[in-house]
């Protein structure tokens, strides 16, 4: 009994000091939340000034800009398109054809519950499919978790990168994970670019997200501006002077949005994963609180039969006493 007494102690410490690291953990979850939900924010400001000067240079037509987008899909009437637009001379469907590039954006560690499980499950859908196209599959995995699924899972890895619990993602490190893709897109490794990363919505939800960054889908970049703007706004002031070539401009904007998309799915990324992690870290130091507990009642329950079994000996052994002096006398 008292070597029971004795393990449920030891237990009773051990869970002590799993409390005391969920509590640490949960703590610098919750300090990396804040810090990149306020990134986030000003991220989202940039993001929106960056497609606002896109909309507008991709109104001058270049061969940059032909060819490079769908054409939209009945979203916006001709009508209402400027004049200056280009059409894009490239079918909807011949985009799709050759090698295919895949960002998956994952965490480094786990303890965020189902945060990359159903990531990688959605990438391996999405391989799979293009796989049963006929095309070639490159995988770009940002974070350890995801490098370690896709090594396992025999894909070829282009590039990878890991980004620490504790690490503030910048945006200098998305621009050099840019600066990678526009070589390897250089190079012919793609013709196509998609990026999968879980999309922040509010505390404790995400949204697994598909976004295609390689070609840059301009109409949909045009739309999106074209929407925020209010009925009577054009979209080309009527004043504006040009100082840079449009074809330069165009270049660098474009270039300039893919790294934006980037860092808006690292931050995003970021902030889905520290709230997963904060959710877990709660439900993990619930449950273990629930244990405690048990054990506890346990314990109390083990060491008051022990003290009821102590008492019951001393009166036996009192009675035991009295019994012998009375035969003695």
């Amino acid at each position: 009994m008292a070597y029971v007494a004795s393990e449920i102690q030891h237990r009773l410490q051990s869970l002590e000091d799993i409390r005391h690291l969920l509590r640490s953990i949960r703590a610098m979850s919750a300090i990396c939340w804040r810090r990149a939900r306020a990134r986030l924010r000003s991220a989202q400001q940039y993001a929106s000034a960056v497609d606002r000067q896109l909309a507008l240079a991709t109104t001058f037509p270049t061969a940059l800009t032909r060819g490079t987008h769908h054409p939209p899909r009945g979203g916006v009437p001709d009508a209402q398109r400027p004049a200056a637009l280009p059409v894009p001379s490239v079918a909807e469907g011949s985009i799709a054809e050759g090698s295919v590039g895949l960002i998956a954006l994952t965490s480094d560690r786990g303890l965020c519950g189902t945060f990359n499980v159903g990531l990688v499950a959605h990438a391996l859908d999405f391989i799979e499919r293009e796989r049963e196209g006929g095309r070639e599959i490159k995988v770009i995995a940002l974070g350890e978790y995801g490098e370690r699924f896709f090594r396992r899972a025999d894909c070829e890895l282009l590039y990878t990168q890991h980004f620490p619990l504790t690490h503030a993602v910048s945006f200098v490190e998305a621009r050099d994970i840019v600066a990678k893709v526009k070589r390897f897109y250089e190079v012919k490794a793609f013709n196509t670019l998609y990026l999968i990363y879980n999309q922040f919505v509010s505390f404790g939800r995400y949204q697994r997200v598909e976004v295609r960054l390689l070609p840059p889908d301009l109409a949909a970049v045009w739309r999106s501006v074209r929407e925020s703007l209010q009925s009577d706004q054009p979209l080309v002031p009527e004043d504006l002077i040009l100082g840079t070539p449009p074809r330069g401009l165009q270049d660098f904007l474009l270039w300039e949005h893919l790294a934006v998309q980037v860092y808006l799915a690292l931050v995003e990324s970021m902030v889905s994963e520290q709230g997963a992690r904060l959710q877990t870290m709660d439900a993990a130091i619930t449950n273990l609180d629930e244990r405690v507990e048990q054990l506890r009642l346990q314990y109390h329950a083990i060491r008051q039969e022990s003290i009821t079994r102590e008492v019951l000996e001393v009166q036996s052994n009192a009675r035991s006493r009295r019994s012998y002096g009375m035969a003695g006398s």
